[in-house]
């Protein structure tokens, strides 16, 4: 082999190394099972519980570490995930999209993470759609930055101001602290003092521990995952794929 195919295959490895250490650093890890192409027909896989339901696999995510299913594999569940789980059961409908069932448009539970670069890419993409209505799941699982953002994100639905507190986060370069929260909340025109008092109230935990029982449920081992009507997709979807689920949904509801 010449030296100049040599030079090109180490710089080649060393970018890939980079790539590989800046995730590693983040927490994340990105699966490739294969893309959704929006041509060809589409393999639902048909769920047993919940019933009425079905699946689409295939999608990139994220993965923290230690983070999936959390309460599942141990013998003793936390009390907050016991009784999110008992809630969900009796409303699923409810504890998926919340308010989101307008009329007219296909009712969509969006699990995501603010660390997840899959949805910081996904998100706009569904901000876009008009023929939707999203319910937002913070799911977390990528680090303390992540916990951090979404608790400060939940607690400002106090101040009626979730989506541009969501916005702003999803767009922003850096890691979530307190003091970061604190300065964005400041900057939109919410009183930081009050988004602080919020983040510690009860009602946070509560819906924190309602997004991780609906990802336990559907089996979400990392982000994105969506619910959208009937169909769950785990992973990134195309736009073109996301159109053909929404249409078919629209056509054919689902059990809610």
């Amino acid at each position: 082999m010449s030296e100049a195919p040599k030079q090109a295959r180490r710089r080649r490895l060393i970018v890939g190394g980079m790539a590989l250490v800046v995730l590693g650093f983040a927490g994340v890890r990105t699966l490739q099972k294969g893309r959704f192409s929006g041509t060809g027909d589409l393999t639902f896989e048909p769920l047993k519980d919940p019933a009425g339901y079905r699946v689409l696999r295939g999608g990139a995510v994220s993965l923290g570490r230690g983070i999936p299913l959390f309460g599942l594999n141990s013998g003793e569940k936390p009390a907050g995930l016991l009784t999110a789980q008992r809630a969900n059961a009796n409303d699923l409908c409810a504890a998926l999209f919340g308010q989101a069932r307008a009329p007219g448009k296909v009712p969509v539970a969006y699990f995501f993470d603010y660390q997840c670069p899959i949805c910081r890419r996904l998100t706009p993409r569904l901000r876009e759609r008009s023929d939707i209505s999203v319910n937002w799941h913070d799911l977390a699982g990528l680090g303390a930055a992540s916990e951090t953002a979404a608790r400060a994100a939940i607690a400002s639905r106090k101040q009626g101001a979730y989506d541009a507190f969501h916005d702003r986060l999803m767009r922003a370069r850096f890691q979530a602290t307190d003091g970061y929260v604190r300065a964005l909340a400041d900057s939109i025109g919410i009183d930081p003092d009050q988004l602080v008092a919020d983040i510690a109230n009860p009602d946070v935990d509560a819906r924190m521990w309602q997004s991780r029982a609906l990802a336990n449920r559907f089996a979400m081992l990392g982000t994105p995952g969506l619910v959208i009507g009937r169909t769950v997709v785990i992973g990134d979807i195309s736009n073109g794929d996301l159109g053909r689920i929404i249409r078919d949904e629209t056509a054919n509801p689902g059990p809610c």
